[in-house]
């Protein structure tokens, strides 16, 4: 009986849906489907566009072959000289391709390298070239030793170069005292203002201020040396504001990059960019491996970068 009655009802129901109202149920249906197309469309769009502006990462396929990517590189890293740059003018992807493009290519050359201390971290390498090599009497800075004397022993004996080392993070140590004839230690740090640090208690001082305190305020410094933990973005500046870093033959830094954002790397590109202003080119360059740092590049590479410049 129920099987009866429910086919008389789809009976009349067919009845009722004539062409018309079929027709009329097909056009919905269609408008239904392309606004869900539009939406789609849509949505996927402002992802891409959300997704370029929050990073500029370098996405691979495998067995895909993309030589656009090489090209953006190519176009929009600058890695000559930033003397003649107007730094504010480029967009932070080309802040973010120049700093790890520039501080990663030497642009002079050096004929004789001599690595001091040791073949690992800790260790860094001096130009022997004739014009530029540290002769008796020499004076070398060294800042940031983390107990590692071993390129501050080594350019002693084998220069024969009075060695002045600086760490204020040596809490064993004394605040002052000759580790040999010619090496000397000071429990004191670089920064861009003098100042005790309240945190830690330790002294910091410009690099003008611990010149005079040496009695080298109109001495030639052979060598300055500097492993100190981002605390080379103050010290820089100053260093070149003071007319200091003009009587500095060879630097040798460690370049620490914590941030990809536009406020921290326009600052330090200009850093980067006094230094070079006063004459100083670099001869070699040493990717940290302690440091890597993945997406920001079209191939990996690091936080830290040893850039050992000099000054002809």
């Amino acid at each position: 009986m129920f099987n009866i009655q429910l086919r008389c009802m789809l009976s009349r129901f067919r009845v009722r849906l004539n062409n018309a109202d079929l027709s009329r149920m097909s056009s919905l249906l269609i408008k239904i489907l392309i606004l869900l197309g539009v939406a789609a469309a849509a949505v996927f769009v402002l992802f891409q566009l959300g997704s370029s502006a929050a990073s500029f990462t370098f996405e691979f396929r495998e067995d895909v072959i993309d030589l656009n990517i090489l090209n953006t590189v190519r176009r929009e890293a600058n890695v000559g000289n930033l003397s003649d740059v107007n730094l504010e003018e480029l967009s932070t992807r080309e802040l973010l391709l120049t700093m790890h493009s520039h501080i990663d290519n030497a642009n002079t050359m050096c004929n004789r390298k001599i690595r001091m201390g040791y073949t690992g971290d800790g260790g860094w390498e001096i130009c022997d070239d004739p014009d530029v090599r540290p002769r008796v009497p020499c004076i070398i800075y060294s800042f940031g030793i983390s107990y590692d004397f071993s390129f501050d022993d080594d350019a002693a004996k084998l220069y024969g170069c009075h060695v002045y080392s600086f760490d204020p993070s040596m809490r064993r140590e004394k605040d002052f005292y000759d580790r040999s004839s010619h090496v000397h230690f000071y429990k004191i740090g670089l920064s861009g203002t003098t100042y005790v640090n309240q945190d830690n208690k330790w002294l910091l001082m410009t690099f003008r201020d611990i010149r005079e305190k040496l009695g080298h305020t109109n001495t030639t410094v052979d060598i300055v040396k500097m492993d100190i933990e981002s605390s080379e973005w103050e010290a820089l500046p100053e260093m070149v504001a003071s007319g200091e870093l003009r009587r500095v033959k060879q630097l040798l830094l460690e370049y620490h990059l914590v941030d990809q954002t536009r406020d921290y790397l326009l600052p330090r590109l200009k850093a980067i960019q006094a230094v070079e202003s006063v004459g100083f080119q670099k001869f070699y360059v040493h990717k940290n491996h302690a440091c890597t740092v993945s997406s920001v590049f079209p191939v990996t590479r690091t936080r830290c970068y040893e850039v050992h410049y000099l000054k002809r």
